[in-house]
């Protein structure tokens, strides 16, 4: 099947399902929906509030921006959705990455395995070096990217770590550590 692949590198941990489940519900509260709002209903709203040059934006492009506004102004965190999902935040298929993003880029491409976007892959420290396994498979169309969160990794991290601690710290998330992540979200393109 043919995916857009939204993929992001952050510093961070994974939102606890119910706290994930709670936060969309708010989201949508915010946008003035019920708090089971189906995606089809969420996406008419955003279209609804959107300016009118901003119409054409891609509803998936639309509803990520809104929802990332929304956590933010929450608790003033960058977020990152993962998993595969038609166009929003789905707990029970995907995930919500919190803390800092060092970097990110899409695709469409066909992928044979979505199900391991189902959680975030931990980078270990030789990842984004050169030469590494994990930068073979990403291949040579983001090495841009790829050297831009090495150069960060190296001259950075314990401040990028101690930030991402920071912030995430009060929130109810998974793992008690922050964490370098790839997360990858998976949305199905029409043919």
């Amino acid at each position: 099947m043919l995916y857009e692949i939204y993929t992001r590198i952050a510093v961070g941990a994974v939102l606890e399902t119910d706290a994930t489940h709670e936060l969309v519900r708010g989201f949508h509260v915010s946008l003035g929906l019920e708090p089971d709002a189906s995606l089809a209903e969420v996406h008419e709203r955003l279209l609804e509030q959107a300016l009118k040059h901003k119409r054409t934006v891609d509803p998936r492009v639309r509803y990520e921006l809104e929802f990332e506004r929304y956590v933010d102004e929450r608790w003033d965190i960058d977020c990152s959705i993962g998993g595969v999902s038609d166009g929003g935040v789905d707990p029970s298929r995907g995930y919500v990455f919190v803390g800092i993003r060092i970097e990110q880029w899409e695709d469409v491409m066909h992928d044979h395995s979505p199900h391991l976007s189902g959680r975030p892959k931990t980078l270990a420290k030789g990842d984004l070096s050169a030469g590494s396994d994990f930068l073979k498979h990403i291949g040579p169309a983001h090495k841009k990217e790829i050297d831009h969160a090495a150069r960060m990794r190296r001259r950075a991290r314990k401040e990028i770590d101690l930030d991402a601690m920071k912030r995430v710290r009060s929130l109810p998330t998974r793992e008690r550590e922050v964490y370098w992540a790839l997360t990858r979200w998976l949305v199905p393109k029409p043919a």
